[in-house]
């Protein structure tokens, strides 16, 4: 819906106001020729035949008056004219810089604050979302200073009748109060105006990307937030069923397929998504984290364009190890049954590859934009085999504690040991398409569930480093807030 077309009633000083200003100026040089007109019908009454000397010194007097009018007259309508179209356009001239600071204001507190809406059902992102009328339900789709009223907006309503609601149109006085929906596919948002957080968890199936975000959520919302006091609110009901879900995998040591979504007109990828309330963040953050089914995500047949890795804060790629060859025949006689059956089948060069053209393709994002992109590699599933000697906390331990030079930070020196281990078993090509390609880079080893499925509550290990490097890179004053609570052997080093 264009601004002109927006259902409220415009503001007197953008338009109602040069109606007025031009009917004034109008309607006094009116009365000035009414007058000349006048005089004139007074001349073409005269009785020249009755007495001429009458109607001689008439003739003169309305001349006379004619000419006073003509001359005096125009120079005082327009004199006055000028100092009615001076004074209103002054008037004017500061309600359009009243009205242009206010919404520079309001433009610049959206863009310093990183505040936007992110559709969880489309995915669009969009600066303003569509307000709705609280008392009609009319369609407000641009709800900030100008034509429509500086401060507040007046619904005319939505097509069956008048409203008069006043909707406020800027940051400070309600707006954010108000119901939303996406501009794009209408679908009801409850973003209120807050920082969004965008993390997507990508990766191949079964390689353990439903268990990460179960364990993240799980011990953020009741370990983080609970021992900082934040609140944390669900996005709406379905987001808090999700969470159901959540506590129930998590204090069983289970973990559901992400389904595939097989009706179009469905999300294929699902947020997680809660509000964080607390007075470190002004204004509150809104978290979503991302999942979408393996199988949907390798074979690129999602049911709606991927537009989150356009704006999104970082993405978590989920490595399976035992997907690479050299790993499963080292390891596979380690592994319980269950571990094999859940070993991903999807090639990893493939996944990187697939995912590298989803880039380019949906989001249109340059090679430059691309490489700026926070990405954390998580090799998944420490807990199996023996690789916890390999890149886990007791190889980072036992490599710290050698003496050699360069490795006195936990998660420096486990970066380096994963990328060792993927150029040990032949993934040097992967990890230089990974280099290559993204800028911010860093490489990460975790055991979402720290044991084989089913098996007893949660026991994760390295999930928490993980989202905090991300958010690192996206919100400073969130890492600030919570890297005090940690969940591994020292606390996170900033990178």
């Amino acid at each position: 819906m264009a601004a002109e077309e927006q259902p409220s009633r415009k503001s007197y000083f953008f338009g109602k106001g040069y109606r007025d200003l031009g009917n004034t100026v109008a309607g006094a040089w009116v009365r000035n020729f009414q007058s000349i007109g006048k005089y004139k019908a007074h001349i073409s009454n005269l009785d020249f035949d009755g007495g001429k000397i009458i109607a001689v010194f008439g003739f003169i007097v309305n001349g006379l008056a004619i000419l006073a009018v003509f001359i005096f007259g125009s120079i005082i309508t327009l004199l006055m004219t000028l100092a009615n179209v001076v004074i209103l356009l002054g008037f004017m001239l500061l309600v359009y810089i009243a009205f242009s600071l206010i919404w520079t204001v309001d433009r610049i507190y959206l863009i310093k604050n990183r505040i936007f809406t992110a559709c969880h059902e489309c995915k669009e992102k969009s600066l303003i979302p569509t307000y709705l009328c609280p008392q009609c339900g009319a369609q407000h789709t641009n709800l900030t200073p100008g034509v429509y009223g500086i401060l507040k907006h007046t619904c005319t309503g939505n097509g069956s009748g008048p409203c008069g609601a006043k909707l406020p149109a800027v940051f400070f006085n309600g707006r954010r109060e108000l119901q939303s929906e996406c501009p794009h596919c209408g679908h009801p948002l409850m973003d209120r105006e807050t920082v969004p957080l965008c993390i997507p968890v990508i990766g191949g199936r079964s390689v353990g990307k439903t268990a990460f975000i179960t364990a993240f959520s799980r011990d953020f919302i009741e370990v983080v937030a609970g021992k900082k006091k934040w609140e944390i609110l669900p996005y709406n009901s379905e987001k808090s069923a999700i969470y159901r879900e959540i506590l129930k995998d998590y204090n069983t040591g289970s973990t559901r397929m992400t389904e595939r979504s097989l009706d179009r007109n469905k999300a294929s990828s699902v947020s997680f998504s809660f509000f964080i309330k607390a007075p470190e963040f002004n204004p509150e953050r809104l978290i979503h984290i991302y999942d979408i089914a393996g199988e949907v995500f390798t074979d690129n047949n999602e049911n709606e364009v991927q537009k989150q890795y356009e704006y999104c804060h970082g993405i978590v790629f989920m490595l399976d190890p035992f997907a690479i060859p050299a790993v499963r025949y080292k390891y596979e006689h380690l592994l319980s049954p269950e571990d094999i059956a859940g070993i991903g089948s999807a090639d990893i060069n493939g996944i990187i590859n697939s995912f590298l053209n989803k880039l380019r393709e949906v989001t249109g994002l340059s090679e430059q934009k691309m490489s700026s992109v926070p990405l954390a590699l998580v090799i998944a599933k420490i807990d199996s085999g023996g690789l916890d000697n390999e890149i886990g906390k007791t190889a980072v331990t036992r490599l710290m504690n050698s003496g050699s030079a360069g490795y006195d930070d936990f998660y420096d020196t486990q970066d380096y040991l994963c990328r060792k281990f993927l150029v040990d078993n032949g993934m040097e090509g992967f990890l230089n398409n990974i280099t290559l390609k993204f800028r911010r880079n860093r490489f990460f080893a975790c055991s979402a569930i720290g044991h084989p499925r089913d098996k007893g509550a949660y026991r994760p290990e390295g999930v928490m480093p993980v989202v905090q490097w991300l958010f690192n890179n996206a919100d400073a004053a969130m890492l600030k807030a919570w890297n005090d609570v940690t969940f591994s052997a020292k606390p996170f080093a900033l990178n």
